[in-house]
């Protein structure tokens, strides 16, 4: 990413979208070990539900 971009850059993930792909199970378990990278950042949701 920061080759396109030519920035430093921090990606970032909200609560909700972290609970979806651990709902989501064994075929998207690549992705939740990517968006549990440290150096994301984790934004809290501000609306009801998961």
């Amino acid at each position: 990413m920061m080759n396109c971009l030519y920035a430093k850059c921090t990606p970032c993930i909200t609560d909700c979208v972290m609970a979806e792909l651990e709902k989501l199970g064994q075929k998207y378990r690549v992705a939740l070990r990517i968006a549990k990278d440290p150096r994301f950042e984790r934004l809290p949701c501000t609306h009801k539900g998961t």
